[in-house]
């Protein structure tokens, strides 16, 4: 009788014991840490940003995925516990890091708040480092296979006293340039309202930087012609036919994904220049409302 007894006790602690250890991770390139914690690295692709104090933005939420074991039996808490920048000249880099919504210095000076895993489907890791260089160079060359930042997730749960981590080791897998100083634009929302057909409007948005750069942009969004250069008209209520929206520079259509550069930007604000036309496509043209969204994308040159 003394030994079913003994049997059964270690059958009970056995699966106790499988079910608290309940949360593991993997990358994108499909490098696992399983339940209890260790380390792995991360190979993140680096290009450099036009916004003020943010001149790398590094989304590991598209590199990074955890999920829980047993959701039905336990909730997992992950918090970031600590961040860090590391090596040569990334050890000159600060910014912030935004950790499921929410913002921090970085490098961290102390662990974020908690947020919880509650599903068995793997879900993205919401971190995102947002980092300048504090140098007053012209730019910092980052090499492929720099060390950018050690990441820390700390994993507890509700059911006892696990306490794990989960050391993330990001890495660079290109060479880049990093700008110093930053850039910044006049509205991040643009709406202009054009006259009746066939009028035009000037496009009110401008862009400036920190220190000087050399920056240009390209539009981006749904086009009707071989041209890539006449917008496609959108509008959901009682849309006109035959006639698209085409952006123009100092006289010369502008057709999208093509870089229109704009030399060399600093403190006082540069004008892209634009000039929203309605432009004639196919068809014959019917009266009705005229409405096209099309991104404006800046780029380091």
């Amino acid at each position: 009788m003394k030994k079913i007894i003994t049997l059964l006790l270690t059958l009970l602690l056995a699966g106790w014991s499988l079910n608290a250890w309940s949360f593991a991770c993997k990358t994108a390139a499909g490098v696992t840490i399983p339940i209890g914690g260790g380390s792995a690295n991360v190979y993140v692709n680096l290009a450099p940003a036009v916004s003020v104090g943010q001149n790398l933005v590094v989304d590991l939420s598209t590199q990074i995925f955890c999920h829980n074991d047993f959701p039905d039996s336990m909730i997992d808490y992950v918090t970031l516990q600590r961040g860090s920048a590391y090596g040569g000249v990334l050890s000159s880099f600060s910014g912030t890091v935004r950790y499921n919504g929410i913002s921090y210095p970085f490098p961290t000076s102390s662990e974020t708040a908690r947020m919880t895993y509650s599903s068995i489907v793997d879900s993205p890791w919401p971190t995102v480092l947002y980092l300048t260089p504090v140098s007053s160079a012209g730019g910092v060359a980052i090499s492929a296979g720099s060390l950018i930042a050690v990441l820390i997730l700390r994993q507890t749960n509700n059911k006892d006293n696990d306490d794990f981590q989960f050391v993330w080791n990001i890495y660079a897998n290109n060479n880049v340039v990093v700008p110093t100083g930053g850039c910044d634009v006049s509205a991040r929302d643009v709406t202009v309202t054009l006259p009746e057909y066939p009028a035009s409007a000037a496009i009110p948005l401008t862009v400036y930087c920190a220190q000087n750069q050399n920056l240009g942009y390209y539009l981006s969004g749904t086009t009707e012609n071989a041209a890539n250069s006449i917008f496609t008209n959108t509008a959901s209520a009682s849309p006109a036919q035959g006639v698209g929206v085409q952006l123009t520079r100092n006289g010369s259509v502008v057709p999208a994904n093509s870089t229109v550069s704009l030399g060399n930007v600093g403190t006082s604000a540069v004008s892209l220049g634009l000039t929203a036309n309605y432009a004639r496509t196919s068809g014959q043209v019917t009266a009705g409302n005229v409405q096209s969204i099309i991104g404006v994308t800046f780029v380091y040159e």
